[in-house]
């Protein structure tokens, strides 16, 4: 048996165009439909597929159990119901019977069931037969009555009543009902019974925090709200305040929030707790006093001490961070390296070492690196800390692993509002001039989002050799050597314009100018990622982890490239030459083209956009022809080589990588 969508979509539109033309047969004694009526079922088609898109109808993997399935159609329905209701009345269209729309959505849900009902056992088994069953999903799908909050329904069953007559009150200033009201309210809570354990607000244990918590029981109100909706549009309840029904719900939604806030704080108050101390005999036993003896074995103390850390490093870190034992030994030799070499930290407070101490051969900082202010002190003092080849270890929150983590503890549809605030304030906010000092006031640096490329070039730029990195539990976990002094650079690039150093004529140093297309930091890399990758065709950096996702537009524009021109004007560049390139690029030419390299003043446009070479070889080679040519005809050279990377960029589409 196979399913897809396709199919699923196909017989459900079967069962909508039978179930219209059956009422309208039915009400008109023929097919043939009035046209307002055949209007009415385009209307109906396309509330159908926004309800049915809404509701996760045509998921095939969400129908493992019967009542799963049959929960999705039942939703699927109300939401068409709501869509409806509100088109129509938006369009001034309400004119159309009421009857025939419920009948109609009336058939069409009875079908789906009666279809439903007969195959769901092959669904299940074509479920089983594809993919695994995971737990997590058939707890949320079954229901566990130790779950249930009985309680809750208590509470919020009081608040709904107290919601209602606080509302009546705000509108008539007085606690009497109306003559009918008390109906209004009985289908209230009718509709609030039905649509909360549908949506299973009442069980509290099986939501992963308040967040998810929240949001179940806002989607409860809403799915209530939608309901309303649609009672009052289908049996003329227009008699009824609107306000009356809908600000009872929103005075609810306040009383609930209220309550979950409280519900958290005091169950994760209790856990944290834990058994307190009661009894008479509990407090002597605390308070009891034993003598110590001085007896000391420092023999086994000494042992200890230059024992392998391996052990030492599972009992510290894998409570908190499972997986980091095992990443550490993969990489490292930890049976090499002694508890007495081994440091661990837990805030940003780095001791200057004593030249008269012991040499830290490893450094455990157990503190996200994200909360520390100065970083790059913070990595300098360290650098400090270390003997010459130790290791730093030290974990962060990047950009990727950031964003998992919001989807992670939020609902997705609340989630990415969260994620666009916090991206605003925690990652563009530091980088804004004037901006970036008043959220360093304010939160002292902490939470701000930082990118791989960032995190990975700092620590090259305080001297340390990246050794790995690894997401291990949301997180990246980073091992750092320390193999040379800091870099010199009193001004790292950070800001949108970025300074380069670049080889230049006759081997001098030039400082080009760009916009920049990669995170801060990334020039540090370079030799990393040659190291971890290699190159691709074109000679770029295979699989570039560093570039920024406008930066890919800019360079495919050009337009990261516009600053060079005031090198052209200082006469630093020329209009065609070879690329200037960075220290550690360079370093991979062969010796004789370096040399070779230094006779000509780099150029804005390199010979690669008249060649076009592939390989890095390739590249060298059309330097290297360059040159030669220039050496002997340099305006023939210079024209020609324009000509062709004319063609090349405007014809023929070549473009940096």
């Amino acid at each position: 048996m196979t399913l897809s969508v396709a199919k699923i979509v196909i017989v459900d539109t079967c069962l909508l165009l039978v179930s219209f033309f059956c009422a309208g047969y039915i009400k008109f004694n023929r097919f043939d439909l009035p046209p307002a009526y055949m209007r009415l079922f385009y209307i109906f088609a396309g509330c159908w597929l926004i309800s049915s898109l809404v509701a996760k109808k045509f998921q095939v993997i969400t129908y493992r159990f019967f009542w799963s399935g049959s929960r999705s159609l039942i939703f699927s329905m109300i939401y068409l119901g709501y869509c409806l209701a509100f088109v129509l009345v938006m369009m001034g269209t309400a004119f159309y019977s009421r009857g025939f729309i419920l009948s109609v959505c009336a058939t069409f849900l009875f079908l789906e069931l009666l279809v439903w009902a007969g195959v769901h056992g092959r669904v299940r088994q074509f479920i089983s037969s594809s993919a695994k069953d995971d737990p997590e999903d058939q707890g949320t799908l079954s229901w566990h009555p130790g779950n249930f909050a009985y309680w809750a329904v208590i509470v919020d069953g009081g608040f709904l009543y107290a919601a209602f007559m606080a509302m009546n009150y705000i509108k008539r200033e007085h606690f009497k009902f109306l003559a009918g009201y008390d109906k209004l309210l009985l289908i209230m809570v009718g509709v609030w019974f039905l649509v909360s354990i549908t949506t299973r607000k009442f069980f509290l244990k099986e939501h992963r925090n308040f967040y998810f918590s929240l949001w179940q029981w806002l989607k409860a109100n809403g799915l209530m709200a939608a309901v309303l909706a649609v009672l009052i549009f289908g049996f003329n309840l227009l008699r009824y305040s609107r306000a009356q029904a809908f600000g009872t719900i929103l005075i609810l939604m306040a009383l609930e929030t209220m309550l979950l806030v409280l519900y958290f704080i005091f169950t994760r108050g209790a856990r944290r707790r834990g058994k307190d101390i009661e009894t008479i005999e509990q407090v002597r036993q605390a308070l009891h006093q034993e003598p110590i003896e001085a007896k000391i074995d420092f023999e086994a103390v000494r042992q200890r001490l230059m024992s392998s850390v391996r052990q030492r490093i599972r009992r510290r870190v894998s409570p908190g961070f499972p997986g980091v034992p095992e990443f550490l030994e993969r990489h490292l030799d930890l049976d090499d390296i002694k508890n007495i070499e081994t440091s661990f930290m837990n805030n940003g407070a780095v001791l200057h070492p004593d030249p008269d101490t012991h040499p830290v051969r490893l450094m455990l900082y157990l503190k996200k690196l994200n909360d520390t202010r100065r970083l790059n002190q913070f990595f300098l003092e360290i650098h400090q800390f270390l003997a010459p080849g130790g290791f730093f270890v030290g974990y962060g929150h990047t950009l990727m692993t950031h964003r998992e983590w919001i989807f992670g503890k939020f609902p997705r549809q609340i989630a990415l509002w969260v994620y666009m605030v916090d991206f605003a304030v925690h990652r563009i906010m530091p980088k804004l001039p004037g901006v970036k000092r008043v959220y360093f006031t304010l939160t002292r640096g902490r939470n701000r989002v930082i990118s791989m490329a960032e995190f990975l070039g700092r620590l090259s730029f305080c001297g340390f050799e990246i050794v790995a990195a690894e997401n291990i539990g949301k997180r990246v976990w980073i091992i750092a050597r320390k193999v040379k002094t800091p870099s010199l650079n009193q001004n790292p690039t950070y800001g949108p314009l970025v300074a380069l150093q670049r080889s230049g004529v006759g081997g001098s140093v030039i400082t080009t100018y760009k916009f920049r297309t990669m995170h801060p930091y990334s020039e540090y890399l370079q030799k990393y990622l040659y190291d971890q990758k290699g190159l691709q065709q074109g000679g770029k950096i295979e699989n570039d982890f560093r570039m920024t996702a406008w930066g890919k537009c800019m360079r495919k524009c050009w337009l990261d490239e516009l600053p060079m021109l005031y090198n052209w004007l200082r006469g630093e560049l020329q209009i065609v030459g070879v690329r200037p390139l960075s220290m550690h690029y360079l370093s991979l030419y062969p010796p004789e083209l370096q040399a070779l390299r230094k006779q000509v003043r780099p150029g804005l446009i390199p010979p690669f956009y008249a060649d076009l070479p592939e390989t890095f070889e390739e590249i060298c080679e059309s330097e290297r022809r360059y040159i030669q040519s220039f050496i002997n005809h340099p305006v023939k050279t210079q024209m020609r080589y324009f000509c062709k990377a004319f063609v090349n960029i405007v014809f023929k589409g070549a473009r940096s990588g």
